[in-house]
């Protein structure tokens, strides 16, 4: 495992943990916890399983990668799971997409709002139902700065040039190894997370790492690997805490950019502090005169007022 010197000082996952209080040091609390666990054994040896998400969820994730999918397949398939099917119709009737009239039809939903907006609605849906109750995460909080930093990765490819939809997977998958360990190991998430003051990037992969025996981008990536989604966004996300090199792959740049705006989000900081945060290459793309452009001003504006439709 990388120390934390070793660990990029940019690097800010896009979710935050709740705080009760602040107690004891956490170098105090992994005192009462009985082992370190070996995640990747503990898979092998059948003790320890990834979390599952629905089988059409899956085909649908795999069927929407396919740009010239037949959208009468992908509808017979929505239609196999009513609470799927009913969010795919209160999108497509929602203020976004005019809102004008009442539609009942799956096959007119999937047509209005587009193939795009159908696999970002599905990934989330699906990837967040195993995810029930987590020992010390607010899932409220997680998710919606999940949303935020998929959003912010989709909007800030294109400047980029990385591939938007890749980024906006990157950005809304990241942080979910951190809901698999604490969910596979609810005694040491206690210890380690609840009642604790936030924790992000560097810090949380290190204090993962001697918790768990792994942290939550290698994890992430093992759990992405196994739903099927393209190569680069298990890599990707694998590679997010590493440190930072002098020229990186745009799809790693978007996400680390995307993940310091959703931080940046959750502390309400002005916009000239949020371009700050962005790792050297990508402030370059989005400063006029050393100060946010009016494209990022607006995207980050936009950013504030997300909140999750799952």
């Amino acid at each position: 495992m990388k120390t934390t010197e070793d660990r990029s000082a940019t690097y800010v996952p896009a979710f935050t943990l709740t705080p009760t209080k602040q107690e004891a040091p956490r170098s105090e609390a992994v005192g009462d916890v009985v082992r370190r666990p070996n995640f990747i054994n503990d898979i092998a040896a059948g003790k320890v399983e990834l979390p599952t998400i629905p089988r059409v969820v899956q085909r649908l994730i795999a069927a929407l990668q396919d740009p010239d999918v037949d959208t009468r397949k992908i509808s017979e398939a929505l239609a196999q799971d009513p609470v799927l099917s009913a969010k795919v119709l209160r999108l497509a009737n929602s203020a976004f997409f005019g809102g004008q009239r009442s539609m009942a039809s799956i096959d007119a939903a999937v047509a209005l709002i587009g193939l795009q907006a159908l696999n970002r609605l599905i990934v989330a849906c699906g990837v967040a139902a195993p995810f029930k109750e987590i020992p010390g995460i607010d899932l409220k909080v997680f998710w919606r700065d999940a949303l935020v930093a998929g959003i912010a990765a989709n909007k800030l490819a294109p400047r980029l040039s990385a591939n938007a939809e890749e980024a906006y997977t990157c950005g809304l998958l990241h942080g979910t190894g951190h809901l698999i360990l604490c969910q596979t190991y609810p005694d040491i998430a206690n210890a380690m997370f609840s009642g604790f003051e936030v924790v992000r990037g560097v810090e949380l992969a290190t204090i993962e790492a001697g918790a768990f025996g792994i942290d939550h981008p290698a994890v992430g990536a093992l759990w992405v690997e196994s739903l099927g989604f393209p190569q680069p966004v298990a890599d990707t996300i694998r590679c997010v805490a590493e440190p930072v090199a002098d020229s990186e792959a745009p799809l790693l740049l978007t996400l680390r950019s995307a993940s310091a705006l959703a931080a940046s989000v959750a502390q309400k900081d002005p916009a000239e502090a949020a371009l700050a945060a962005l790792p050297p290459a990508a402030q370059a793309r989005f400063s006029a005169g050393g100060q946010p452009d009016a494209a990022f001003v607006k995207l980050y504006e936009a950013l504030q007022e997300t909140e999750p439709t799952f």
